[in-house]
């Protein structure tokens, strides 16, 4: 067996039903392994479109998505979204092919080669590593999956030279994979409940890694009489719908009141950062990764371990149901000022509630670097887990549409709704190719103010004039149909949900919806919110 077909039989082995991929000569025996079984291979028309495809699939599922590139630029173009997968906490393989190994390090300039690519992998990933020789496969290979299955999300890679690929796999060494425990410490946990107990005013935020808990998490929300808010990586945990799910614009109307925070799975970066800390504030932090936990502040109770597990411990735990009726109160009415200021917020506030009409409660949201996409963020109502994608920290302007379609992939017959300006949705447009090949029926809104208009923003305050944020653009609609999507351009909000409706219906074809907006109201003030303690 060779390397390359030892790889594909552990893709297959672990359940890996999609790769995305810009295929690359270095990897012939790689995709003459793929052939014969039956993994999806998606091929784009550029590295980044692939590794943003394998983001979503991977973020959408919380399932291991696979791309493949070969080295030097087909590297360093996915690492973009190398990094937001990182930031978004997404189960994503990087198979990388590299230079043959008599060169590496040689800086002979051969084509494709980079100085030290797996250095910069390492940085961009969890954990990165080079098949070196053909008997280091099994050791490699399992490595990467065991992190994948049982570390924090993060993405991996694992960098193969073109002389590797095709020679034959040897294995003396194997790979057994190490025991794992990822249950909480029993004495932490009741720590953890005595806290919460003696609370007057508790919070509850979670993040990217408190998703697979969302039962449990709603279910201790209701024991504790507690509200619960998520930044971007947590939406949906807890149903919007729900009488304790609060934004985050209202969790910090109520920060200055808070006593205790249960932190689950979250990196609490806003609260600890920005909002401020003082001493009377009791936080109780549960997350996989030990070097999270003591984050900007030590936290009062630690738990390092899986969230599922932790709080169905506090559940055996936590008593009868906690009577705080005036906290409750508290967070009704910081719960009505915050709806009177996004209520400002138009038009962003009138289109959101038309794709939230449109879309169905189990479709997926994915969020772009837009006015409409930044005020989303607490204005467009999520129902479900991973079923808002986020853009992540990272900000990676164009990573929405590419990351739709992997999110699609990973979904077929459940709506997808992207939005994007009109500034990042040129990045990855030319994957519309992808979308109408692959069948991927992407709903794609462009809201179009021919402009980078946040920049125009800032550089209007800062500068009194703007440079280089004017933008020039294509017929979107126009521009679709070329590639033999559906293309339409709408003026009003009815008109956008009435659009949306219409292309969940049209089976296996993409839809770009294109909306002309002027100015719009800043969503900052709810964003970029001030230290309260």
């Amino acid at each position: 067996m060779r390397v390359a077909e030892h790889i594909v039989r552990k893709l297959v082995d672990e359940g890996v039903e999609v790769l995305f991929t810009v295929p690359g000569e270095q990897m012939d025996a790689l995709f003459g392994a793929l052939a014969k079984t039956d993994i999806r291979v998606v091929h784009t028309r550029h590295e980044q479109g692939a590794a943003f495809m394998a983001y979503g699939y991977a973020r959408a599922t919380r399932k291991i998505g696979v791309y493949t590139v070969i080295s030097g630029p087909g590297v360093l173009n996915s690492t973009a979204a190398l990094a937001t997968a990182y930031a978004g906490d997404a189960r994503v393989l990087c198979l990388a092919s590299e230079i043959p190994t008599p060169l590496l390090g040689r800086g002979y300039g051969v084509p494709h080669e980079v100085p030290d690519q797996l250095g910069i992998l390492r940085r961009l990933t969890g954990w990165a590593d080079r098949v070196g020789t053909p008997d280091q496969i099994d050791t490699v290979l399992g490595e990467a999956f065991h992190r994948l299955r049982w570390s924090r999300p993060r993405p991996v890679a694992v960098e193969v030279p073109t002389d590797i690929w095709g020679a034959e796999a040897v294995d003396p060494h194997g790979w057994t994979d190490p025991a794992v425990d990822q249950r909480p410490d029993p004495a932490a946990v009741e720590a953890a409940a005595a806290v919460l107990a003696s609370a007057e005013a508790p919070l509850i935020m979670v993040g990217s890694g408190a998703r697979g808990a969302a039962a449990e998490i709603r279910q201790l929300a209701e024991r504790l009489g507690c509200p619960v808010t998520a930044d971007m990586g947590g939406r949906g945990i807890v149903s919007d719908r729900h009488e304790l799910a609060v934004t985050l614009p209202v969790a910090h109307r109520l920060w200055a009141e808070t006593d205790v925070v249960l932190a689950i799975g979250t990196r609490l970066m806003r609260p600890q950062v920005e909002w401020g800390l003082d001493d009377r504030l009791k936080i109780v932090r549960v997350d996989l990764d030990q070097t999270e936990i003591d984050r900007v502040r030590p936290p009062a109770v630690p738990i390092v371990a899986d969230a599922t597990l932790t709080v169905r411990a506090l559940l055996d735990r936590v008593g009868e149901p906690a009577r705080r009726e005036g906290w409750l109160a508290r967070v009704k009415q910081a719960r009505d000022d915050v709806e009177v200021d996004v209520a400002r917020l138009v038009p962003q506030v009138d289109l959101l509630r038309a794709m939230r009409a449109a879309l169905p409660d189990d479709g997926f949201f994915v969020d772009e670097l837009t006015q409409v996409g930044y005020v989303s963020r607490f204005a467009f109502p999520i129902y479900a887990h991973s079923t808002y994608v986020p853009v992540t920290y990272q900000g990676a302007l164009g990573s929405g549409f590419a990351t739709a379609l992997g999110v699609q992939a990973a979904n077929p017959g459940r709506p997808v709704l992207s939005i994007s300006g009109d500034g990042g949705f040129l990045y990855t447009a030319v994957e519309l190719s992808t979308a109408v090949q692959q069948r991927l029926p992407v709903v794609a809104v462009v809201f179009n103010d021919r402009s980078y208009a946040n920049v125009s923003r800032s550089q209007l305050r800062s500068l009194g004039t703007t440079v280089g944020t004017d933008l020039h653009n294509p017929d979107f609609p126009a521009f679709a149909r070329a590639f033999g999507a559906h293309g339409v351009r709408v003026d009003t909000p009815d008109d956008l949900a009435a659009e949306i409706a219409t292309a969940f219906e049209r089976p296996d074809v993409p839809t770009v919806i294109e909306v002309p907006v002027g100015d719009m109201p800043s969503p900052w003030p709810l964003i970029r919110l001030p230290r309260v303690r």
